[in-house]
């Protein structure tokens, strides 16, 4: 059974397998700069992450991919795309190259042992990061931004790493001249924190400005090497610069779009002389709808999807009204989903009326959070109260009958509305839903029970 692209368990091992990227890939130029030699501690950490990896590639083999917006589950063909693709750089990142020369540990090159030469190219995982945020980019519900921002800050991060142990190499590999920058700064002789320290401070002051003096290149070498930090800091800090503002601009596009929509629509209440009552009501529905929504209007995103998506996304939206109203209980599924797509959602202020007494029964509201007043208006006498997973309207749009209380809502309620239209074409279409509406009408709540003894329909 091939393991999906976008389950649980790839979610959670991609996780593990990023962590582990960034570790070794601080790691092994860590050893080759500032170690110099094969030690057990850093091998036992290396091949234990090995193992890890040599699992990946079973994991990646067996994970589904997507083609066409479909998702490929035929274990064949993710095997031929895998091994086509894939498998050559899975295997440099997992495979312990320096088995080659395991016997002569102590053979080298520039006083490095070839061992860690050979790790080198495990450094081939960085990619696979990369493949793992654009996977989670394609499809779990973060912000993009947010996930360009973590690739930029890997990105940085590794590349500073990187050029600190190579910064520190220049000076190792020659036997540290007396002219070299490291036997200036006199750090050769200095314990291992000291060197890279030195090392990441001149790699950060270089990258992001032209050094501060107090470290430069005196050497041939050191000066072509620091020409190409440079460039390289150059490049990297304009295109830091302007993905930031980019990415800044765009997390924030949608709340300023909103928030210009406002004040444009408070300039038109302020113009037409709408009382300011009225018009902070408006203020507070609106911050409501984007503290909540983020300003989305739910109609007019589920009006363009196709009918079984909008059915699938409907279900999601209403699935507590579908556990705990019984009238979707006794629906057959074909009902149920003809009742789904036929509901609409709407968002009320507090003191809103939603109807009067006298008014005739045109919708059934359910409620899905907030609470609802059935209440005398001449008295104020408050009758009961609705909350979430409640609704009331059908008797009144049944008997088509007048409502004899007024309703209002107590807070920021979030319903859905079925109106009569809708009602009545179901009603025809669906014989079924009149048995339906007895059912539900011999389960009536205590709520409903006492209203209908005091004479009032809503």
């Amino acid at each position: 059974m091939p393991i999906s692209e976008f389950g649980e368990l790839r979610k959670r091992w991609d996780i593990i397998i990023a962590i582990l990227i960034v570790i070794s890939c601080l790691i092994i130029p860590f050893q080759i700069a500032f170690i110099h030699t094969a030690n057990l501690v850093g091998s036992i950490i290396i091949y234990l992450i090995d193992l890890l990896f040599i699992f990946s590639i079973f994991i990646n083999a067996n994970t589904t991919f997507r083609a066409g917006g479909e998702e490929i589950t035929d274990q064949r063909r993710i095997r031929s795309r895998y091994f086509k693709k894939e498998f050559i750089f899975d295997f440099f990142a997992a495979f312990p190259l320096e088995v080659i020369v395991l016997f002569f540990p102590e053979s080298g090159w520039y006083g490095i042992s070839f061992i860690l030469w050979f790790r080198l190219f495990r450094l081939v995982r960085i990619r696979q990061l990369f493949v793992i945020i654009k996977r989670w980019q394609r499809h779990y519900a973060f912000n993009p931004g947010y996930l360009r921002i973590v690739r930029f800050l890997s990105v940085i991060t590794l590349l500073s790493h990187f050029i600190a142990c190579s910064w520190y190499l220049t000076a190792f590999i020659s036997k540290f001249p007396k002219e070299s920058w490291a036997a200036i700064s006199n750090i050769q002789e200095a314990d291992i924190f000291t060197q890279y320290l030195r090392s990441i401070y001149w790699t950060i002051t270089t990258m992001t400005t032209v050094g501060y003096g107090d470290i430069v290149p005196h050497l041939n070498y050191e000066y072509m090497f620091t020409i190409v930090v440079m460039l390289i800091g150059a490049s990297t800090y304009a295109l830091i610069i302007g993905n930031v503002a980019s990415l800044l601009s765009s997390l924030d596009s949608l709340k300023s779009k909103f928030w210009n929509d406002l004040d444009a629509f408070k300039m038109y209440l302020n113009e037409r002389g709408v009382d300011k009552v009225t018009s902070s009501r408006v203020r507070d529905y609106f911050e409501y709808r984007w503290e909540h929504h983020r300003g989305y209007h739910e109609e007019t995103l589920l009006n363009n999807l196709p009918e079984p998506l909008r059915l699938e996304v409907m279900k999601e939206l209403a699935k507590n009204l579908l556990n705990e109203v019984p009238l979707f209980k006794h629906c057959s599924s074909q009902l149920k989903n003809i009742l789904i797509l036929n509901l609409k959602a709407e968002t009320f202020n507090p003191g809103s009326f939603i109807s009067r007494a006298g008014d005739i029964g045109k919708d059934m509201i359910f409620i899905t959070k907030g609470v609802l007043q059935i209440f005398d208006e001449s008295s104020g006498e408050v009758y009961c109260e609705y909350g979430p997973g409640e609704y009331f309207g059908n008797l009144s749009i049944m008997l088509e009958e007048k409502r004899t209380a007024s309703i209002r809502s107590k807070s920021f309620c979030e319903v859905f509305i079925l109106d009569s239209e809708a009602f009545f074409r179901i009603k025809r279409d669906f014989p079924e839903f009149i048995e339906v509406m007895k059912k539900t009408a011999a389960e009536k709540s205590d709520k409903t029970n006492q209203l209908l003894m005091d004479g009032i329909i809503i």
